[in-house]
């Protein structure tokens, strides 16, 4: 469609070069003709993918899915071993890879491997083979993985009906137009780059400001003050890193600032606001899932990821878990039933494995199942101890967990901190501002905390850490 409309309008801006949404379309379907030729057209074949943020990773991606075919990105940043096991669990028929990257996978029997540059200069013989057309709830998009913060990744299938359903309700909370203009540099190889990003843009007609997923700070403050920027969206640390920037930025042209990923504290999000003047739109969702809850421009909460969406039913445990069924949750794991069933209630809802609860319509999010504490008689939730710590100005980062006591009921507090506050200033600050249940029995220093690729912080690394 906009490609007729609007056939000259920039859909991506990547560093030096730009691609028009003709240009894009006509790229597209020749590439698409690729995979169709490779894989033929009587049922749907998955094809990973390892591109680095770039118009070439669009042109591909949206090539597969033209064809038909499942796209299964997997991030560059990915060790070998990471990319290998990947491979060997979900085989793919065909991997399509930047050369730079030939040194993260093995080369395998049972799958064609293409370089990005072949596949993007593929001109058809003949004329386009035919397309794989499902119904588009059963249809497959993508395969992306969990977060991996407690264990081994999992494979996340999301049909086009997923998708859709992600951006129309986004697109209602948020009053995002085809007039708005994104500036992305999540990675496209996870959901919230990939779908809340580029197919959200793609939807409205948008012109999109790609950079390199790695995070620049005054790259992007310049970009953020260019005045062509409408949408901004990131997790908590590239707003933990903007708030920290010692060079002043007027980013007041920026109409959304959009947060997801991981929770924002309230003493990040009145950072933020003291420091650049803007309110952040925290978010709540899961690849399992999409969004659950959001917080609407003129309706925010700090400490909450907003009211649940519309079209979206939550209800609670008895244990707190949050329990939700919307257009947005998946199919199912991919090949694995057992992980299904078990994260799937009699009744339909999928378990986040979050605890929530829901006060004056807000949804509050207390921490992961797994990490409930129990100390003196008291239930503690590691998210609000975390909040509560970081109202100190001089804790940069902190992670709360519990580990279960060997000599009675209680389970021991470990603080893991970074930033510039000594042990003994901490334990001042906590017996002056913290319940006596909520404090810490250790305390481990470190530079920076252990997070996933994603930038959820990694439970499993820091379980490793406390245990060493």
């Amino acid at each position: 469609m906009h490609a007729a409309d609007s056939p000259d309008k920039a859909a991506v801006i990547f560093e030096e070069d730009t691609i028009t949404f003709k240009d894009l379309m006509d790229k597209v379907e020749l590439v698409a003709g690729f995979f169709a030729q490779k894989l033929g057209d009587d049922k749907q074949q998955v094809v990973a993918i390892i591109i680095t943020n770039s118009i070439d990773f669009i042109i591909t991606h949206l090539a597969i899915l033209h064809a038909g075919h499942i796209t299964m990105p997997l991030d560059p940043a990915y060790k070998k071993l990471e990319i290998d096991a990947i491979l060997d669990r979900m085989k793919p028929a065909m991997l399509v890879a930047q050369s730079q990257y030939s040194d993260k996978y093995s080369l395998r029997q049972d799958m064609e491997i293409s370089l990005a540059d072949d596949v993007l200069d593929f001109m058809p013989k003949s004329g386009p083979r035919s397309l794989i057309r499902l119904d588009p709830k059963k249809q497959v998009a993508t395969i992306t993985f969990t977060s991996g913060t407690s264990g081994q990744p999992k494979g996340v299938p999301n049909t086009h009906s997923n998708h859709a359903w992600n951006i129309f309700t986004c697109s209602k909370v948020w009053d995002w137009t085809s007039d708005d203009r994104l500036l992305l540099n999540l990675p496209l190889s996870h959901m919230h780059g990939l779908v809340i990003g580029l197919s959200g843009c793609i939807y409205h007609g948008n012109t999109m400001y790609l950079h390199q997923q790695s995070f620049d700070t005054k790259t992007i403050l310049k970009e953020l003050a260019s005045g062509k920027i409408s949408l901004f969206t990131h997790g908590p640390i590239a707003y933990s890193r903007m708030v920290e920037e010692p060079e002043e930025y007027d980013i007041s042209a920026v109409r959304l600032f959009i947060s997801g990923s991981a929770p924002l504290s309230p003493a990040l999000w009145k950072r933020f606001k003291d420091r650049y003047g803007a309110e952040i739109i925290e978010t709540y969702g899961t690849s399992e899932t999409g969004r659950i809850a959001g917080n609407l421009p003129d309706d925010k909460t700090p400490g909450s990821p907003g009211r649940p969406m519309p079209g979206v039913e939550v209800k609670f445990s008895e244990v707190g878990e949050v329990e939700v069924k919307s257009g947005g949750v998946f199919p199912g794991y991919w090949n694995n039933p057992e992980a299904t069933a078990s994260a799937t209630t009699a009744d339909g809802f999928w378990r986040t494995g979050d605890i929530g609860e829901i006060k004056g319509g807000y949804l509050y999010l207390k921490g992961r199942l797994q990490e409930r504490i129990r100390k003196f008689g008291h239930t503690v939730s590691p998210r609000d101890v975390e909040w509560a710590l970081l109202e100190n100005p001089n804790i940069r980062e902190v992670f709360v967990m519990g580990l279960q006591g060997r000599a009675g009921p209680d389970d021991k507090i470990v603080y893991f901190v970074s930033g510039d506050i000594s042990d003994d200033e901490l334990k001042i600050y906590c017996k002056d501002n913290l319940p006596f249940s909520w404090r810490a029995d250790r305390i481990i220093r470190l530079e920076s905390l252990p997070k996933t690729k994603n930038g959820k912080p990694h439970l499993k690394k820091m379980q490793e850490l406390a245990a060493a």
